[in-house]
């Protein structure tokens, strides 16, 4: 039941009911395809899916390159799923490549810079670096601890260990061996 809506009260006002959201489901459906195809299309129109993944090897986000063929983002996942592992693979190397040359840009920014724009420059080259340690591993700032501690190890050992004080004259020998 929605807000807003009373319930139905007739077989005829169910059939109604269900006839309405199945007619919804199939308009819903049919822009899903309209989208589809015309995300196929612009991408088309682009040069293809190379084009487009070089484009992001070159360090574009894909909010840019959904914007500039005048697609939603969520348009352009649908376009990656639909072309399963293989596309899915060529992105995700696409995007580690483009977080390679966004490292690459981070040089050619801090060489121009000047005393008046140093504080700009900073910025740009801070933000390419933030983005190409999220995009490819090899930049990553974060270290990979060195030590795993296993607390739940260590407090079992700790228990196993302690020593059993008597009780009602039970000794710890007695409590092993029984």
């Amino acid at each position: 039941m929605t807000k807003g809506k009373e319930p139905a009260r007739t077989l005829a006002e169910v059939a109604d009911n269900i006839a309405a959201r199945q007619m919804a489901l199939k308009d819903q459906a049919v822009l899903a395809r309209k989208e589809s195809t015309d995300v196929n299309k612009k991408i088309h129109a682009a040069g293809g899916e190379i084009s487009i993944l070089e484009r992001l090897s070159q360090g574009e986000t894909i909010l840019g390159v959904a914007r500039s063929l005048g697609v939603s983002h969520t348009g352009f996942y649908d376009w990656v799923e639909r072309g399963g592992e293989a596309r899915t693979a060529a992105l995700a190397r696409a995007r580690t490549r483009g977080g390679q040359s966004l490292a690459e840009q981070t040089l050619d920014i801090a060489d121009a810079a000047t005393p008046q724009d140093a504080q700009v420059a900073k910025l740009r080259v801070d933000t390419r670096r933030w983005l190409a340690s999220k995009l490819n591993d090899d930049y990553n700032d974060k270290a990979a601890p060195l030590v795993n501690i296993d607390l739940g190890s260590l407090a079992l050992d700790a228990l196993r260990h302690r020593s059993v004080t008597p009780v009602n004259g039970i000794g710890k020998d007695m409590i092993d061996e029984g």
